[in-house]
């Protein structure tokens, strides 16, 4: 029988859990490293790739042929250059792999762990845009796999509900800080029951950020003992920087022998240092959590815990910031890098119930979530705007941030003018609740022929049905002639697929 998983494809390590025969998650290690966390580094040799720990030993050598965080790259229309190692916008003149391609390879070393691996449930930051979950549907379906999404910390928050030993009842909140992604989630959780309230995040806020900000104190430091620059582009000396960023965890003050231009120097950072230099980071992630809780209409009292998510959770500095704004401290105790992943694979056992036994299927029998839409989904309109004197496009949301999923919404609109020929249906997205054209970004646009002789006024309406993927059908119809314009927003490209999928005949290894 094939197996169903759940996946955490993050920034900078990714994740494989299956349930065991009891129903509970589990993270399967690398048969060949026993690491049950994946670097999420891509090498590309001649004939074949490399993922991990290896890829990111082979940067130190050949740096132009490894990819890092392809994460931040899936709502980008680029491609990664092998010749100039970076990613470029794609003018249809590169050679080399879109973020898509590269994640597939990901994920097939993954599930390369088990056997049998045929569907899966793989999670996406909160804040992922409508483009960035195509992308990551697409990596999938190039790696062979048929997959949902969920999104990262409703998947935690999961995890977290079905542990033994911790209660869940009442308002939590999830703070997820991962190496390349920042997401906060407000739940009501009663039991096994998840209603989620709201997320907000930032998509380029995690470990890596601050990892650059050691590195830019270890090139001061050694610019000031040496008089020249260190290479900041030099992969090893990332490596240094996550290891100081990891000890300044536990200890107050770390020193590394550094090599640079000028030969060996000793430097050392202390953890006062490091907060210092990820201030910007710390207060941004302040204000988030303060915007949460304002969505959410609550109070930080009305919280009732809050739990950790991410790696990047473990610097004492997030804990005492957490503390501070939530007057308690939060929930400890458990793998919060694997958290993601075993919550992904608890989900996946609920829609995939079929393919349990009768002990995974009592597991999750009790478990209920409900998740909500974390963007603005609407349609361009034109209206008549009384101070211009004149007719203005303007966006008109039609399913609200937060709303339940799944969700159908439909909304009444007119045709414009007598003898109008088309109309363009577009679908837009923005965080906040816009009306100017400007602060959107319009995710499809395709026409729809009105009916010979169609009259101002005429009714016409727009039906938005959003999943618990994030993906969307739009109808947009005119009443009269039952004429419509279906767009089905679920994973396309711009290129053959198959042209696509033979590019990645490569051994992974």
């Amino acid at each position: 029988m094939s197996k169903v998983v759940g996946i955490d494809l993050g920034t900078t390590f990714s994740a494989i859990a299956e349930l065991d025969d009891l129903g509970n998650p589990e993270v399967l290690s690398d048969p060949e490293s026993g690491n049950r966390i994946t670097r999420s580094a891509v090498y590309f040799g001649k004939d074949k790739v490399i993922v991990g720990e290896k890829a990111r030993d082979a940067s130190i050598t050949s740096p132009k042929k490894v990819v890092f965080k392809v994460k931040r790259e899936m709502e980008n229309e680029v491609i990664y250059s092998l010749s100039s190692g970076e990613f470029k916008e794609d003018d249809g003149k590169i050679k080399g792999y879109t973020p898509s391609q590269i994640s597939s390879l990901i994920l097939s070393k993954l599930k390369d762990y088990t056997s049998s691996v045929k569907k899966a449930v793989i999670t996406v930051p909160a804040l992922f845009a409508e483009r960035a979950r195509s992308a990551t549907l697409e990596a999938a379906k190039l790696s062979k796999l048929d997959i949902e999404l969920i999104n990262e910390p409703t998947a935690a928050v999961l995890h977290y509900s079905n542990l033994p030993g911790i209660s869940l009842n009442g308002r939590v909140l999830i703070f997820d800080l991962g190496g390349g992604t920042f997401d906060i989630t407000i739940a009501s959780v009663k039991g096994k029951k998840v209603d989620v309230i709201t997320s907000v995040g930032d998509k380029e806020l995690g470990g890596e950020d601050f990892d650059k900000e050691i590195l830019d104190l270890l090139n001061k430091k050694y610019k000031k003992l040496k008089g020249k620059s260190i290479d900041v582009n030099d992969r090893s000396l990332f490596d240094v920087a996550e290891k100081i960023k990891k000890l300044l965890s536990t200890k107050e003050k770390v020193s590394e022998i550094i090599e640079g231009p000028k030969g060996p120097a000793k430097i050392d950072i202390s953890r006062k240092e490091f907060e210092s230099s990820i201030d910007t980071y710390l207060e941004k992630i302040k204000m988030l959590m303060e915007e949460a809780l304002e969505r959410a209409e609550l109070k930080a009292s009305n919280i009732n815990q809050t739990l950790l998510v991410g790696g990047s959770t473990r610097i004492p500095i997030v804990t005492e910031i957490i503390k501070k704004i939530m007057k308690k401290a939060p929930i400890k105790g458990v793998n919060v890098d694997e958290a993601v992943a075993c919550g992904a694979a608890i989900y996946a056992g609920i829609q995939n119930k079929d393919k349990l036994n009768s002990a995974q299927k009592k597991a999750v029998s009790k478990v209920e979530l409900n998740d909500v839409c974390n963007f603005y989904m609407g349609t361009l309109i034109i209206v008549r705007d009384p101070e211009k004197d004149r007719y203005v496009e303007v966006n008109d949301v039609v399913i609200p941030r937060d709303t339940k999923l799944p969700c159908s919404i439909t909304k009444n609109y007119q045709v414009l003018v007598d003898d109008q020929k088309k109309i363009d249906c577009s679908v837009t997205q923005s965080e906040g609740e816009e009306r100017d054209v400007e602060f959107i970004n319009i995710i499809a646009n395709e026409p729809l022929e009105l009916r010979k002789g169609a009259k101002q006024g005429d009714p016409f309406k727009v039906t938005y049905s959003y999943d618990l993927n994030g993906s969307m059908h739009c109808i947009f119809e005119e009443v009269k002639s039952k004429k419509k314009q279906e767009l089905n927003l679920k994973p396309g490209t711009s290129k053959d697929f198959k042209e696509l999928r033979e590019s990645l005949d490569f051994d992974i290894e």
